[in-house]
């Protein structure tokens, strides 16, 4: 089994490590660069981003390639807030329809329009929701999840661009680098020990949660609490996209 998962905060690198060591399988990074598989069991776990999934996810989706013709695929999108049928935004992309697509409630935490939302409760759920995923999974249960609707699409078209670093402020940077290692998608670059910003970002704010300082910043964000699962370390987020570091 392989499971592609995109994670900036560890929720979805948590439930994909998670499925992979009940089932078996191995984590492997959701990149821009195409993938091929002859594993008999494929799974994509990433977290939804404005009612859709993340650019990377889309392109990813597009470029995956299935050589085992029996291979149950499976989607497990994971969402701190509303986000109804945002796991089938890579329904009609990928080279099969997926047999099996399931929305797992997580912490919730967009810094820029509020406070991270997670306690025990949270986490206590999360686990329970897991666990039957898992089973469903390993009884190949089919499943079609919510629908992608035009009001998915609405929403995802408030999206931040690639761009949207251009509005990251920094201040009271101690020049750790640790922004640069955990960008998933290799968009910082340290510049006189400060971060420079390459405008290929994909908005999953892994560099504000993770700075020690809290030195980047966007939105409202300032001031706010950071957040990693906390199943999760900042060591094993890095570890995840290590072949791009």
């Amino acid at each position: 089994m392989t499971i592609y998962c995109f994670s900036a905060t560890g929720n979805s690198l948590h439930a994909a490590q998670t499925i992979a060591d009940e089932l078996g399988g191995q984590v492997m990074p959701i990149t821009r660069s195409p993938a091929t598989t002859d594993d008999s069991m494929v799974g994509l776990v990433f977290p939804a981003f404005f009612w859709s999934a993340p650019n990377i996810v889309l392109q990813f989706a597009k470029q995956l390639k299935l050589t085992n013709p029996g291979a149950y695929l499976f989607v497990v999108m994971l969402s701190g807030g509303s986000a109804p049928g945002a796991a089938n935004a890579v329904r009609g992309l990928l080279p099969r329809t997926p047999a099996y697509v399931a929305e797992l409630k997580s912490a919730d935490n967009y810094l820029p329009m509020y406070e991270p939302k997670h306690n025990d409760e949270t986490f206590q759920k999360e686990q329970v929701q897991l666990r039957q995923i898992i089973s469903d999974i390993k009884a190949k249960k089919q499943q079609r999840g919510g629908y992608y609707t035009p009001v998915n699409r609405v929403v995802r078209g408030f999206m931040p661009g690639p761009d949207c670093d251009k509005k990251f402020s920094v201040s009271g940077c101690n020049g750790c680098g640790l922004c640069a290692n955990i960008c998933p998608v290799d968009n910082i670059k340290l510049e006189e020990n400060r971060p420079a910003f390459a405008h290929r970002c994909e908005h999953c704010l892994a560099c504000l949660h993770a700075c020690p300082t809290k030195a980047i910043n966007y939105g409202k964000s300032a001031g706010r609490a950071r957040y990693i699962h906390p199943n999760v370390t900042v060591t094993q987020l890095q570890a995840l996209y290590k072949e791009q570091l």
